[in-house]
């Protein structure tokens, strides 16, 4: 039936590939993807999830996932966030496996330059104006 179905409509003349060359109409071009995803916006470092770092007991033996990206929801701790394919982040979290059980001041402004711990970089002044993502009662 399907066979005989698709001779007719190929005896009619219709084809299902358009020749079409006017141009689109305006709802139907392509989107200029930089206005609608957050992956063209996100910087080198991740965006600033808050303003200080966070103290965290790390323990021997064990592996943690630092967020890098600034999108995860438990923080300082990757979540997964970055694998959703409507954000296009294309930072990874970074392992960290302590030598020693002990608690650490693992930043959450994603600027540190000794990542994953906090080196001060959010006293500057860039990060001390820029927006966060955290507020106080969320």
């Amino acid at each position: 039936m399907l066979k005989s179905l698709r001779s007719d409509i190929y005896r009619l003349g219709l084809r299902f590939c358009s020749k079409h060359t006017e141009e689109f109409p305006a709802e139907l071009k392509p989107r200029k993807e930089a206005e609608y995803h957050a992956s063209y916006h996100q910087k080198a470092k991740g965006r600033i999830y808050d303003r200080k770092p966070m103290l965290v007991k790390l323990r021997t033996g064990r592996q943690y996932f630092w967020c890098t990206c600034g999108w995860s929801h438990s923080q300082p701790f990757c979540d997964g966030t970055h694998k959703n394919p409507h954000y296009r982040i294309s930072l990874r979290p970074m392992r960290i496996v302590p030598e020693e059980t002990r608690e650490y001041w693992l930043c959450n402004c994603k600027q540190s330059s000794k990542r994953p711990f906090c080196d001060g970089t959010h006293k500057t002044e860039e990060v001390a104006t820029a927006p966060r993502v955290y507020k106080n009662g969320f």
